[in-house]
């Protein structure tokens, strides 16, 4: 009987049943595909890859250790010892572009977390991506750095270091300070410090070699006036005025310096700095306060004006001449002024603040409440 059942080989001797759509080759390949997929071994699990991750990395075996995290950290992403162990396993080998987004997943992980923020800072620093090492050290900055006292000193360091090369150079020394009083001066605060003295946007490897002197000096004499030793920062002051008498930051320094202490020379010396430098907006902006601490209104007008003249774009000099014409009975025109100094910096509480005064003078009730309100809610930010 023959028919479609009669598919013998010439030479098999063999009966062969035709599968439609599929050659023998086709059949061949699904047969080994089969085998291969049954031999091939399940997928290690998280657990696995975690211990593996820590064991690599606890033999020293970084490399090896960073590819079995980032395996583990696949199969759950916010794993925080692991995001922890990769970033620190990053930093340590200078791959701080594998660093930082470890630690600010930690971070978005564990938003409290003061050792995630600074770690997330240090890489971008390295990076050299100022303004994110600021942003990052600013949320560990609110977190009191509650962390090990090792990476709180490296952090506030860091910090006022981004803070002097971004040209903030009055924040880096309240930093700075903080950071003195916590530990003994170093010499790494001291260049710091120095630098931001005297106002350049420098990283100490970037000080040039004719300013190396003068740095040094500068900020071994302000951190001496961090440790509130007045008597070693006065003859440091003094000494530095002899060897550079034509450098207008050393007389507003040495002027800041005393005038804190109240003494009548301080307003001399910051006035040196003016005449040295008409330009100089921290000196401007501190004889306007000086002179409205000590009643003097006349003065006081005019420096706050000069330094809003000298930089428009500075919130401090529109607080300064907004306060100055508060004290003058000027509410209208010092609600302009505290206006600007809000839209510059809308997160600075004290401008908040003094326009709420300014609103409360004009019978601005409702305006004075929402900036007292603003001003209440940055001050709670800040503890």
């Amino acid at each position: 009987m023959r028919g479609a059942l009669d598919h013998r080989g010439a030479n098999s001797g063999r009966w062969r049943i035709p599968v439609p759509g599929l050659t023998r080759h086709a059949i061949l390949g699904l047969l080994l595909a089969g085998c291969y997929a049954a031999a091939q071994p399940a997928a290690p699990s998280f657990d696995t890859l975690a211990q593996q991750a820590r064991a690599a990395r606890d033999a020293g075996q970084l490399d090896q250790a960073i590819a079995f995290y980032q395996r583990a950290l696949k199969i759950n992403p916010n794993w925080d010892e692991g995001l922890w162990s990769l970033g620190n396993i990053a930093y340590d080998l200078d791959r701080y572009g594998e660093c930082a987004p470890a630690f600010h997943h930690l971070a978005a992980v564990k938003p409290d977390s003061a050792p995630a923020w600074t770690m997330a800072g240090l890489c971008e620093y390295k990076l050299r991506r100022f303004e994110d090492a600021i942003e990052s050290l600013t949320h560990a900055e609110n977190l009191k750095f509650n962390e090990p006292a090792e990476l709180a000193r490296a952090g506030r360091l860091h910090l006022a270091l981004s803070l002097n090369r971004t040209g903030a150079f009055e924040r880096a020394i309240t930093v700075l300070t903080e950071l003195t009083r916590m530990q003994q001066k170093t010499p790494e605060i001291v260049v710091a410090a120095g630098i931001a003295g005297l106002r350049r946007p420098w990283l100490p490897a970037e000080v040039p070699q004719a300013s190396r002197e003068l740095v040094f000096k500068l900020g071994d004499a302000m951190a001496a006036a961090m440790e509130l030793d007045y008597k070693a920062g006065a003859a440091k002051f003094e000494a530095l005025l002899q060897q550079y008498p034509q450098e207008p930051n050393v007389h507003f320094r040495f002027g800041a310096f005393l005038a804190v202490q109240d003494s009548p020379r301080g307003i001399e010396e910051i006035k040196k700095a003016v005449e040295l430098d008409p330009g100089h907006v921290p000196a401007l902006v501190g004889l306007a306060v000086i002179y409205l601490k000590h009643e003097e209104l006349d003065s006081a007008l005019e420096y706050g004006r000069r330094a809003v003249k000298a930089s428009p774009g500075d919130f401090s000099t529109h607080i300064a001449l907004g306060r100055v014409l508060l004290a003058r009975e000027d509410p209208a025109a010092a609600a302009a002024e505290l206006e600007s100094a809000t839209k510059l910096a809308p997160a600075n509480p004290d401008a908040h603040f003094s326009l709420a005064s300014a609103y409360s003078r004009l019978g601005r009730k409702a305006d004075a409440a929402r900036e007292l309100g603003e001003f209440k809610r940055l001050e709670n930010l800040s503890k």
